[in-house]
């Protein structure tokens, strides 16, 4: 469900949730969301009411017939409440997927009311599109953060069946986490073991990589790894998806620390506010998993799509 108003972020928007939905095997329905009432508060005069609802109607129909020819789309007009319209139309008719714009100033950071209502919700995969050029060229390279969580690892799938429809590279960044800040002078020992700790997860997270590296260059996808830290996962991922020209960025709503009676982790949250690309945060509703027949034949690069 891809959600369009009409600005200029809408054609971009549009342009994303195509090029996912291909890659899933998804149809698009295009929503927009119109208040029901005047500047008042009172209801809307009856002809202008219908008059507006005609145009955007109009509107709606003109993304939906800018559709690719393997992917289905349709449109939705609604009234009321943004967050609250979208999220009761996803949740009646079965929607996997929200795409959202997450316009924003230069200088202020954070999203809109309404993609930050859907984040909350918690309920749907998301899509956020930033404000930004649209390259026809399709997706180039896809990074996928990785924390050793096995929500981390497990959108992977996804990542590798994006990749493969847009003959995009992967590049998996794990972050070594920043350990605490400890005084030399007062805890000589506790320092050491400090750098020791920093070390093995160092060790770690590169023997992770490799290891999820193996799997998808098996899977026919160019991979590269990235380790960088100790730092904080958040500033590091959206610096690192500057400096190495990222065009997607496929991560899971929940890592190694993530609570699950929030809506997603902090790293998810903050990089939802401060992606400088389009950042998908897959949530348990939305799966690439092995059918029985495929297992049973040993094909990797097979996949159903569960939602």
């Amino acid at each position: 469900m891809a959600c369009v108003d009409d600005g200029q972020l809408a054609r971009r928007v549009s342009y994303h949730a195509f090029a996912i939905a291909r890659s899933l095997g998804m149809e698009v329905t295009f929503a927009r969301v119109i208040d029901a009432h005047g500047k008042s508060g009172s209801p809307a005069d009856p002809v202008e009411w219908q008059l507006r609802q005609h145009s955007q109607k109009r509107d709606l129909r003109r993304f939906a017939g800018d559709k690719e020819a393997a992917v289905a789309a349709n449109s939705v007009l609604l009234a009321g409440c943004p967050a609250e319209e979208i999220s009761d139309w996803a949740l009646e008719h079965g929607a996997t997927l929200l795409v959202s714009g997450c316009s924003r100033s230069e200088t202020a950071k954070g999203l809109g009311s309404t993609a930050q209502s859907l984040l909350d919700q918690g309920e749907h995969s998301l899509l956020l599109v930033p404000p930004g050029p649209t390259k026809e060229e399709g997706y180039r390279r896809i990074m996928v953060p990785v924390d050793g969580s096995h929500r981390g690892d497990a959108v992977l799938p996804i990542a590798r069946r994006i990749a493969r429809t847009h003959g995009a590279d992967l590049v998996l960044v794990h972050i070594v986490p920043q350990a605490p800040i400890l005084e030399r002078e007062r805890a000589p020992n506790l320092q050491r073991l400090s750098v020791e700790l920093d070390k093995q997860q160092t060790r770690f997270g590169k023997t992770h990589l490799e290891e999820l590296r193996s799997r998808s260059v098996e899977d026919g996808v160019e991979v590269r790894t990235i380790i960088r830290g100790p730092g904080d996962p958040r500033a590091l991922l959206r610096e690192t998806a500057v400096s190495e020209s990222i065009d997607l960025i496929v991560m899971a709503s929940h890592g190694v620390t993530g609570l699950d009676d929030v809506s997603c982790g902090s790293v998810a949250e903050y990089l939802a506010g401060h992606t400088p690309v389009p950042l998908l945060i897959v949530r348990p509703n939305l799966r690439c998993s092995f059918s029985p027949e495929e297992r049973s034949c040993g094909h990797s690069s097979a996949f159903r799509l569960t939602g």
